[in-house]
């Protein structure tokens, strides 16, 4: 039996299969990494346009929520002050229409996080190069959920004052359509009575509105503060992604 004949390749032609191969893959090695870094760039630039849509809509929120409490703050600083009257008819109306134009305070603020979550739950974060808006974002993220705590705080307080208010009020007398006009100047109409004329009682609302009032103005303040650093750190993105400030 005769063996075919096998031509033995040299050095040089195994080298050059090698250098042909090693390129090869090195080129795939290349031509992925660069459409991985494409396409992280523009995963980054749709977080980052995300971010900045929740941020527009939580400045609006937030905007909305100051005006709110500004409101509340006025009607409890004027409630405070007429507590502390003799219960006159008068006295007695005038209570009946800040309490019925402002019978609950505020609503619970709403925290846009969808794109904040979405970026924690994904690991997207290590899209994001700009390590200063990263720690900018995370910043924020903790101030808004203080700021829903602090909600939480507010509100369970004035659930409290409700209960002692329920056994002051009649709340089927409260009315805003009978002359406030935010200059506690009412129509005096004698149609509106207490439950109690319990000192005690009245004290204790009293007490619990003055708490109320200063957490509020506390809450008011940091709203105000959020409301800063919300709008900073939008245009910090606008800025850095170069997008459109009009959408």
């Amino acid at each position: 039996h005769h063996h075919p004949h096998v031509e033995k390749k040299n050095f040089k032609e195994y080298f050059l299969e090698f250098i042909m191969i090693f390129l090869a893959v090195t080129m795939g090695f290349f031509a992925e990494n660069i459409r991985e870094n494409i396409s992280n760039k523009s995963k980054e630039k749709e977080y980052m346009q995300s971010m900045a849509d929740d941020l527009k809509t939580d400045t609006a929120e937030i905007g909305t929520a100051v005006l709110r409490w500004q409101e509340a703050n006025a009607n409890t600083d004027s409630l405070l002050i007429l507590l502390k009257e003799n219960s006159t008819p008068a006295i007695i109306d005038n209570l009946y229409g800040l309490l019925g134009r402002d019978f609950f305070h505020f609503n619970l603020f709403k925290y846009n996080n969808k794109t904040i979550e979405e970026l924690k739950s994904s690991g997207d974060f290590r899209l994001i190069r700009n390590k200063v808006i990263t720690n900018n974002i995370m910043s924020y993220d903790l101030d808004m959920k203080y700021i829903l705590i602090q909600e939480q705080d507010v509100k369970e307080l004035m659930n409290t004052s409700k209960n002692i208010e329920s056994k002051i009020f009649y709340f089927s007398q409260f009315d805003d359509k009978w002359g406030y006009n935010k200059t506690l100047h009412f129509s005096y109409n004698a149609q509106h009575s207490l439950l109690t004329d319990d000192k005690q009682l009245i004290n204790e609302y009293f007490n619990k509105m003055w708490t109320f009032h200063a957490l509020a103005e506390v809450h008011e303040k940091i709203f105000i503060e959020d409301k800063k650093t919300a709008v900073n750190l939008l245009e910090q993105i606008q800025k850095n992604y170069k997008l459109n400030k009009q959408n």
